[in-house]
Formats: structure tokens, C-alpha cells, sequence
């Protein structure tokens, strides 16, 4: 039924494709990318490597891959359909393609848009979009994101957004459902994600530009525009997400929203023959009592044995939870004689969170090295990331893990 569906999904796009080309052959834009990693893990506590418990993993992956088509047939309509997937790997080898974005967007005026479909407008906060080909490290922040995958996919959700500008200030408002999930949680006092369809999802995003705009054609966020725009930002968002979460009370099961807000400031300046970029963002996350997510990106390890840490297998760490989250990140960049361009860069991530009596503290840094802007580029990163462990009935940080991953990206 799999390969079925995928055949039908690359038939469906690939008819679509030619048929806008030989309508309207000059609006029709095909584009594409692909990232590939080779990485170093020192794995969490526990964690498994087939049958082998392993400390430590060196893998080669493609991260993520798409392709897409977009035109605008007429001056009033335009669509999109994209296709890809991510993390194919030793793990992972069939990953076909998924329809990954599938709407229209009515222009009702030019700086008026509604995009229906399955789309990535969203609120909250810059980055609770963020372009994954645009990024100045090899990988993106998750904060913004706590039910990646779990309710959207790949931040992705079927519904409608109001998205525009007036003046200086650029809004994007949706109203979304989330998907179905088939998580099997354990209930305990402590909330975990509920599979609730009925649920409506509630957000909206707003920014102020003081030097030039940013594009409305896309609802991902760029991380750094490297030198072709002059950007300063301020941005205020909010996230509610109806029966999102769910705890075990006496014997009763409660239902909870997820309710966020979220304040930003972005700036991307070129200075000479050099591009400054920076990025701070506050996040204030409510997803109920004790509410915590571990993610693996790309995960090294398929399995664990024993408890190890809290933080799972591989290289799982906390992204986001009920708390409060400061994330912040710098990049430098030099334009070099032969136009390329190298740019050092580094974040971190402060969380404090309800669940954890310590402070929780993720580090990266790297450099990328521009061949053609986005278009092509190399980079290489570590991130330090902490692990968790529960002692005498409190969960703090006890150990930190690093990882190395080196990428090349190329796109189109």
C-alpha cells in the first residue's frame, strides 16, 4: 500500500508539473535540495546499536532531501506541491517521498495573502518555521517545535493563514487541526501527548521590519540571508493548541492545552565585506504539568537497553517543555576574494523546566563555508548536549555528550 501511494503521489506531481509547464511555461518555478551528513555521536547511556550496546557512533545519512513545484497561473492564485522525506540512513533505507506541502495561496492584494492546504504558516515565533536550507549551522533549533512530528509533519499542518503586511509590520494568523498520532503513552502525573483530532490548533506571529521586508511566497524562515538583505526584527507570537496533552488524576484522565508565547529579535546586516547575523528568542511553553520531549534528530542508535538516562537512545536530548527557553545564535560572516564567503557561528539554548531541578543547557558551534550562498555550501558543527538522570527522586543534568557533523548542502 506504501509503494502504492508514493507511486501515485510522484505521478500526481510529476503531471502536475507538466501540465503548468505547457500552460504557463514562464510562471512555473521547479526547485529542489539535498543535505549529507557524515557524523560522530557519543551516544546516551544505554544505547544500543543493533545488538551491541554502543558509547559511541560514526554514520553517514542523507539528513534531508526535496523536491518541489511552484507557479502562479494567474495574478490572483498560486500553489505549491513539494515533495521529500528525511534521515535515510543504515536504519532508514526506504524513505520514499511524502507529499510534504500542498496548498494554494489567493493574493488579495499584494501584500494580503490566505494560503489554504497543508502548509507551514504557523505563530509564536520566527523559527517555529524555520527553513532548513537557510540555516548558518548543519542543523536547526527545535524549541519552537514541541510536537514536531507528533502533531504536524515536518512542521507542517492542514488548515488556513492570513498572512501579509501593513506597512513596517509583517502578521501571519492560522487556524490549523492537528494530525492523528498513534502514541501509546503510559498516563502518570506527569503529560504526555494526547490523540485528540478534535482539537483546534490557534496562532499567530507578528514582526516588525525596520529596514527592508522579508518575502511572503514562504512560510519558512530564513537564518541568515548572507549579505542580499538589511534586516532588524522584532517579533511577538502566541500557540494554543486545544487537548494537546494529557495526565492521569486519581483515576481520572485530564486533558490539557498547549499554550505559548513567545518574544524575538533577529538581525542580519551587511557590514563591508562582512555579514553580521544574530538571533534571540524567548519562549514561554505551557504544555501541562511536567511536560517534557526528547528528540533524536537523525538518530545514530536504534534501541537501548535498561534506563540509562531520561534522555533516551542515541543522541535524544530535551528540546522544549513546560518551562521557560532562551535560545540565542551569532554567525560572522567574511566574503572572501573568490566570493565565497565563511562564516564561524555559534548558539546555545537555556531551559528551565519544570520537570528538571538543574539548569538545561545545549551549545553548538561550527563554520560554513558558501561555494554559491545556500545554493552550495559546506559546514562543520559540535554541539555539547546534556544528559539527564533522576537521583533521590530529582532530575538534573549529570553528564553532557558531544556531536560532530559535517555537511554538504546543494540546492535549486
Amino acid at each position: 500500500m506504501n509503494q502504492i501511494s508514493t507511486k501515485l503521489t510522484i505521478a500526481l506531481f510529476l503531471f502536475t508539473t507538466s501540465v503548468t509547464l505547457a500552460q504557463s511555461p514562464d510562471k512555473l518555478k521547479v526547485y529542489g535540495g539535498l543535505q549529507i551528513w557524515g557524523r560522530y555521536t557519543e551516544l546516551n547511556p544505554g544505547s544500543t546499536i543493533g545488538p551491541n550496546e554502543s558509547e559511541s557512533a560514526l554514520d553517514f545519512s542523507i539528513r534531508r532531501y526535496r523536491l518541489g513545484v511552484k507557479a502562479q497561473p494567474y495574478d490572483y492564485l498560486s500553489f505549491n506541491l513539494q515533495l521529500g522525506n528525511n534521515n535515510l540512513s543504515r536504519f532508514q533505507k526506504d524513505q520514499p517521498p511524502k507529499l510534504l506541502d500542498a496548498y494554494a495561496t489567493w493574493h488579495i492584494t499584494t501584500k494580503t495573502k490566505v494560503t489554504v492546504g497543508k502548509h507551514a504558516w504557523t505563530g509564536l515565533s520566527r523559527y517555529a518555521a524555520p527553513s532548513t536550507f537557510s540555516n548558518i549551522s548543519s542543523d536547526i533549533n527545535y524549541a519552537a517545535g514541541p510536537s514536531l512530528n507528533v502533531h504536524d509533519d515536518f512542521f507542517r499542518r492542514i488548515g488556513i493563514a492570513l498572512h501579509g503586511q501593513l506597512g513596517q509590520l509583517d502578521y501571519r494568523a492560522t487556524v490549523a487541526k492537528p494530525f492523528t498520532n498513534t502514541l501509546n503513552a503510559t498516563l502518570s502525573d506527569q503529560a504526555t501527548f494526547v490523540n485528540e483530532p478534535s482539537a483546534f490548533i490557534y496562532s499567530a506571529y507578528f514582526k516588525y521590519q525596520f529596514f527592508d521586508h522579508e518575502s511572503l511566497s514562504s512560510a519558512f524562515s530564513p537564518w541568515s540571508y548572507l549579505g542580499s538583505k538589511k534586516l532588524l526584527t522584532l517579533g511577538a507570537g502566541f500557540y494554543h493548541h486545544q487537548k494537546a496533552t494529557q495526565t492521569l488524576q486519581q483515576t481520572d484522565t485530564a486533558l490539557h492545552a498547549m499554550n505559548s508565547f513567545a518574544i524575538d529579535a533577529f538581525v542580519d546586516l551587511p557590514v563591508n565585506n562582512k555579514v553580521i547575523t544574530g538571533y534571540i528568542g524567548f519562549i514561554h511553553h505551557d504544555l501541562g504539568p511536567k511536560f517534557i520531549r526528547m528528540v533524536g534528530a537523525n538518530n545514530p542508535a536504534d534501541g537501548s537497553k535498561g534506563l540509562g538516562s531520561l534522555n533516551g537512545r542515541g543522541n535524544s536530548f530535551p528540546i522544549t517543555g513546560t518551562g521557560q527557553i532562551l535560545f540565542t545564535q551569532f554567525g560572522m560572516g567574511y566574503k572572501l576574494k573568490n566570493e565565497h564567503l565563511i562564516q564561524p557561528n555559534i548558539s546555545a539554548q537555556y531551559s528551565s523546566l519544570e520537570l528538571v531541578q538543574s539548569d538545561v543547557i545545549l551549545i553548538e558551534g561550527g563554520v560554513s563555508y558558501y561555494l554559491d550562498n545556500h545554493q552550495s555550501k559546506l559546514s562543520i558543527s559540535a554541539q555539547s548536549r546534556p544528559v539527564l538522570t533522576e537521583t533521590d527522586s530529582n532530575i538534573e543534568v549529570t553528564d553532557r555528550k558531544l556531536m560532530i557533523i559535517g555537511q554538504y548542502q546543494i540546492r535549486f
